[in-house]
C-alpha cells in the first residue's frame, strides 16, 4: 500500500522551479559553454567530434548498456505487478508496482517527447566542436524557424532519474525518503555524465530531466492518492448501508 500523507505539491514545485531556472540560467549564463570546453580540452579535441564520443565504456557499457539495465529494471516491476494478482506475498505492493511503472514510464515518455520539439542541439552538433550547428539563446526553445535539436532535455538521463520515484513511495523529507532518492540519483548523475563526456548533453539538458522526473514522481502519487480517496467517499455511504442491511436483517 502506498502511504497515506498527502504530497506537499507547494514543495514540490518550488524543488521543480528551483531545477528548472538553474538549467535555464546555465545555458544563458554560458556556463554549459565553459563546461563543455573544459570537457572537450581535457580529451584532447582540437575541432573535430568529442574525443570520447564513441568510447567503449562511455557509449557500449553506460549509454547502451544502462539503456537494456533501465528497462529491465521496468519490465521486471511490471512483472512484479502482474504477478501481485497470483502471489499473496506479492498482493500488499501491487500499488506501489504500479506507482513506480506508471510514474518511470511517464516521465521517460515526457522527456522523449520534448527533445523532438525544442530547438537546442547538443554539444557534438556545434560548429566549435566539430559540428554544423550554431548556439541558439533559451527564449529559442520551440522557434518553429530552427532545426530541431533532439537533445533537450536529457533522454539518456531520465532513464535514471525516473527512478526518483521510489523516494515518493515513503512520506517525504522521511529518513526513507532520502535515502531512496539516491537510486535515482545515482543512475541519472552516471548516466547523464557519461553523455556529457561523450558531448551528447549539456548539463542544463541533464538539471531539467531531473526537475520533471521530480515533478512527474509526485503529480502521479498525488493523482493517485487522489483517485482512492475519491474512491472511499464514494463507497463509504454503500457500507454503511450494507452493514446496516446486515443489521436489521439479524
Amino acid at each position: 500500500m502506498l502511504h497515506a500523507q498527502v504530497v506537499p505539491l507547494k514543495k514540490v514545485f518550488a524543488v521543480f522551479l528551483l531545477l528548472a531556472l538553474l538549467s535555464a540560467l546555465s545555458h544563458q549564463s554560458g556556463f554549459d559553454l565553459w563546461l563543455a570546453h573544459r570537457l572537450y580540452a581535457f580529451e584532447g579535441g582540437n575541432g573535430h567530434p568529442f574525443p570520447w564520443r564513441d568510447n567503449y565504456w562511455l557509449y557500449n557499457v553506460l549509454h547502451e548498456g544502462g539503456r537494456a539495465l533501465v528497462k529491465r529494471l521496468f519490465f521486471l516491476d511490471v512483472a512484479l505487478f502482474l504477478g501481485s494478482w497470483l502471489l499473496a506475498g506479492l498482493r500488499r505492493y501491487r500499488q506501489i508496482f504500479f506507482y513506480v511503472a506508471i510514474s518511470t514510464l511517464l516521465a521517460t515518455a515526457l522527456i522523449s517527447s520534448l527533445k523532438h520539439v525544442t530547438r537546442i542541439p547538443c554539444p557534438q552538433s556545434l560548429a566549435e566542436f566539430g559540428g554544423h550547428r550554431a548556439w541558439i539563446d533559451y527564449w529559442q526553445l520551440f522557434s518553429p524557424r530552427l532545426p530541431k535539436g533532439s537533445c533537450y532535455p536529457a533522454g539518456h538521463a531520465s532513464g535514471g532519474y525516473a527512478w526518483l520515484c521510489l523516494a515518493f513511495i515513503f512520506p517525504f523529507a522521511s529518513r526513507r525518503f532520502f535515502v531512496w532518492m539516491v537510486p535515482g540519483l545515482l543512475l541519472g548523475l552516471v548516466f547523464g555524465v557519461a553523455q556529457q563526456l561523450r558531448g551528447a548533453h549539456f548539463i542544463s539538458h541533464d538539471l531539467m530531466t531531473v526537475a520533471l522526473c521530480w515533478l512527474i514522481s509526485a503529480l502521479v502519487l498525488a493523482a493517485m492518492q487522489a483517485i482512492q480517496q475519491a474512491h472511499r467517499t464514494l463507497m463509504y455511504p454503500l457500507e454503511l448501508a450494507y452493514a446496516a442491511e446486515q443489521h436489521y436483517s439479524r
